[in-house]
């Protein structure tokens, strides 16, 4: 294969030939030729696309074109492979490439001449950045951004790779007999040299790893439910219209509980129990993953059975170890808040530097489901970092002045104004001179130095730092706290705080005033918008909650979720043609929304309604619903067809969706959660806040169409895990009654973390003509009496008491009966 191939060059760090001589040096350049047959050589269209990314190589020597019809067709039209990079601003290795590569002359020239590059920001196109990378994956077992894959004119992947060497860094670096990586010439060269002297092989092997991709990514399409979930169909003629399905119905698969306690086994055997995460490498939040270990104690007891009660404490206790770990570790901005995307040290001391929104947004709701768990006090364990991500997510340099949230944080800056050489990390880095020369009081110095452990000669490791890019330089994170401070200095704790805080105050300030702020990627992504919604507003629910100085905060919190949401109605959101658009840029929206875009939408919009009583967030969230599943539910139809699986759950792509080879189902929690996930939660949950059963029927039948994948594997799946339990044991659902609902149990519900399904649906007698009397035909059977209740299984309603609330929060104080 050309892949096994490319990693055997013939000789490594041989002199590639220069362009235009490596074909026929005495013929007509490629350039000549295009002119000759009337075509135009290729000119540099990036400064056309609305993306922050790829508009930042405007300017690079390579011709880049956009991903559309001019450039596929020209690809076919002139025989040539598409070259396809895929990157995002905020990353170092995309700036590094574009900087080192894609500026080198000869590099360029071979692209140019010979290929038709195309360059693509993956925070708008998840789904085509999805699909190549799994090809990728298959290839090396690894991924990773800049990801550069040579295409057949028709798209069929043929090679790909992630970051690869410049031209010439690799040929004075001595391997000790071992191979040297590939460098951009040696890569393009040989890719170049199968598609002339083989491309019949090479169309043929791009054509069957499609299919091999399409059994790779084939979860969610191997679990038909049968005649047990449809009436049995006829065999006579095809049947256009969708079949009548009752919604009453149980739906019955072979995943249970179990697989919640088999995953629980399969995740705590890569735990490390020193620094936290899982593995002993470079490490990454796995959010999911720690969401899983937190609920473990707030399950309902039927599951902490299963897994076992001690072992459920354990659980949820390595999930809080891990979080202690990461709040004191270098992938927090110690000085400035918020946090960056992964950890290149086992230890947590080293960052990868960009800071992502998602990444911000799900350590939110992490942290404050920690606090919870620790009695959501003012002064509780965690309390500080809910407060500093949300700060941070509402700054500046998070939020725009229109309500939207930005994409990112680059990881490259100038280290100070003025410069011309951008460093990675540069805006984040320390030398002890210059952190002794800032702070300015010698004492101050050295407790702040020896709590964030900065150090003469820098505080980065050799081993991680071969070419010497972070010489002398710290970057901060904890070692030593203010208890074990003030028992060595003999000084009281308060006093250590304080010194360290005066020392952070002016870190922050020269910051301000004398570095320059890394690159904002400016796009709003109605995803990562609709994270921040929920985040936000969980927050603010909690602290609204909090006395006394957490409801100031709260109303803060809240008021920007809610000014969000607002922006993406206004800006995102078609009300006529009822197009929700994925991203919001340059002034203008554009790019249909993907399946990613309503769940998280959903879910915001969701918690909004339960932290407000403004139906007009549940509204629009079941309109969104409604829209979500006509567009991307793999309806059961009579028959399987290659778009289409009749399995249940959601596609990620509308069916037909432009420049992808497949249609892909996501269950498998990443960096942010699945789309599967999300959408189950939101189908429960609006099931129950609404009455309707086709949502519920709809959730479990989703759970379901996994489940081949999650008996086999359900350690990946852990947000769709969390969908088994309503599935089995449905729910918790409360109804306020009432015009004010009485806070002693508002603030039970906002306080409690998150578990199993659990929503709070307000009402108040007298209001028929509301929208959600009208939707929910429970409503005429709903108490009348000011409370607050819990429907009972025969229909019925029950008044909560407190023992009722006590079984939600254990916090929760019940008065002694005399």
């Amino acid at each position: 294969m050309m892949s096994a191939q490319l990693q055997r060059p013939s000789q490594a760090g041989a002199q590639v030939p220069a362009p235009g001589n490596s074909i026929d040096a005495t013929g007509p350049s490629v350039v000549e030729q295009q002119q000759t047959n009337g075509a135009e050589p290729l000119r540099n269209r990036a400064g056309e696309s609305k993306s922050p990314f790829v508009r930042a190589h405007c300017d690079s020597l390579v011709a880049w074109q956009l991903l559309d019809d001019d450039a596929v067709n020209r690809a076919k039209r002139e025989n040539k492979l598409i070259f396809l990079s895929i990157g995002f601003l905020a990353s170092h290795y995309c700036h590094l490439t574009r900087q080192e590569s894609f500026s080198n002359p000869k590099v360029a020239s071979l692209l140019n001449e010979n290929f038709v590059p195309i360059l693509i920001d993956r925070e708008e196109r998840p789904d085509i950045d999805s699909i190549y990378m799994s090809y990728n994956q298959s290839l090396s077992g690894s991924g990773g951004w800049p990801l550069n894959v040579f295409l057949t004119p028709e798209l069929e992947p043929v090679f790909s790779g992630t970051y690869w060497a410049a031209p010439g860094v690799q040929d004075d670096v001595v391997t000790d007999g071992v191979e040297k990586p590939l460098d951009w010439l040696i890569v393009i060269q040989k890719v170049l040299d199968s598609w002339q002297d083989e491309e019949l092989r090479v169309r043929d092997e791009a054509k069957k790893m499609v299919i091999e991709l399409s059994h790779i990514s084939a979860e969610g399409t191997l679990n038909h439910p049968g005649n047990d979930f449809l009436p049995a169909q006829p065999v006579v003629q095809p049947q256009t219209a969708t079949p009548t399905i009752d919604y009453s119905r149980e739906v019955y698969g072979e995943v249970d509980l179990d697989q919640i306690e088999e995953a629980y086994v399969r995740i705590t055997r890569t735990f490390d129990p020193m620094f936290g995460g899982f593995g002993t490498d470079d490490k990454f939040l796995t959010t999911a993953k720690l969401s899983l270990l937190l609920r473990a104690t707030r399950f309902p007891k039927v599951v902490q059975d299963v897994v076992g009660p001690n072992d459920c404490t354990y659980i949820t206790g390595m999930g809080l170890h891990t979080l202690r770990r990461i709040a004191n570790g270098a992938v927090h901005d110690h000085i400035g808040g918020g946090f960056h995307r992964y950890s290149i040290t086992r230890d947590w001391s080293l960052p990868a530097f960009e800071k992502m929104l998602i990444d911000n947004v799900l350590l939110l709701n992490l942290f404050l489901d920690a606090w919870l768990l620790s009695g959501g006090t003012e002064n509780g364990e965690f309390a500080d970092v809910v407060i500093e991500i949300a700060d941070y997510l509402i700054s500046n340099r998070m939020l725009s002045r229109e309500g939207g949230f930005y994409t990112s944080e680059a990881a490259d800056s100038y280290p100070r104004k003025g410069d011309t050489v951008m460093q990675n990390g540069a805006f984040y880095l320390w030398t002890r001179k210059e952190f002794d020369t800032i702070i300015n009081d010698e004492q101050d110095s050295e407790i702040a130095a020896a709590h964030w452990n900065v150090q003469e000669h820098g505080n980065v490791g050799r081993e991680y730092d071969p070419h010497d890019e972070f010489l002398n330089q710290n970057v901060l994170h904890i070692v030593k706290n203010s208890a074990r401070l003030s028992k060595q200095l003999g000084i009281s704790e308060s006093e250590v705080k304080q010194r360290i805080r005066a020392a952070k105050e002016k870190l922050r300030a020269y910051r301000e005033k004398e570095r320059a702020h890394p690159e904002i990627d400016t796009k709003i992504v109605t995803a990562y918008n609709g994270m921040a919604i929920a985040g936000l507003t969980r927050t603010a629910s909690a602290l609204l909650h909090t006395s006394p100085n957490g409801p100031g905060l709260g109303r803060k919190y809240l008021e920007a979720a809610k000014n969000a949401a607002l922006f993406v109605r206004n800006e995102l959101w078609d009300e006529e043609k009822k197009i929700l658009y994925r991203v919001f840029s340059d002034g203008e929206r554009y790019i249909e929304a993907f399946a990613e875009d309503y769940a998280l939408l959903i879910e915001g919009l969701i918690e909004l309604y339960e932290a407000t009583t403004e139906e007009l967030w549940l509204e629009w969230a079941d309109e969104l619903q409604t829209l979500q599943i006509k567009l991307f539910y793999d309806n059961p139809t009579p028959t399987p067809t290659t778009a289409n699986a009749r399995c249940g759950a959601f596609y990620s792509t509308v069916m037909g969706a432009p420049y992808t080879l497949l249609r892909i189902k996501d269950a498998m929690d990443t960096s942010q959660p699945s789309v599967n996930a999300v959408s189950v939660s939101n189908l429960f949950r609006l099931g129950g806040l609404l009455g309707d059963k086709k949502y519920t029927y709809l959730a479990k039948e989703s759970v379901n169409a996994f489940g081949v994948e999650m008996l086999e594997h359900p350690n990946l799946f852990p947000g769709l895990l969390c969908g088994i339990i309503p599935w089995k044991l449905g729910g918790r659902h409360w109804i306020a009654v009432g015009e004010n609902p009485e806070a002693t149990q508002l603030t039970v519900y906002h306080k409690a973390p998150r578990a199993a399904l659990f929503t709070l649906r307000y009402y108040v007698p007298g209001r028929t003509d509301s929208w959600l009397s009208r939707r929910d035909s429970r409503t005429a059977n709903f108490p009348q009496e000011e409370g607050f209740y819990a429907p009972s299984r025969d229909g019925t309603f029950q008044k909560l008491d407190d023992d009722d609330l006590s079984r939600v929060d254990p916090f929760h104080s019940v008065p002694a009966h005399i």
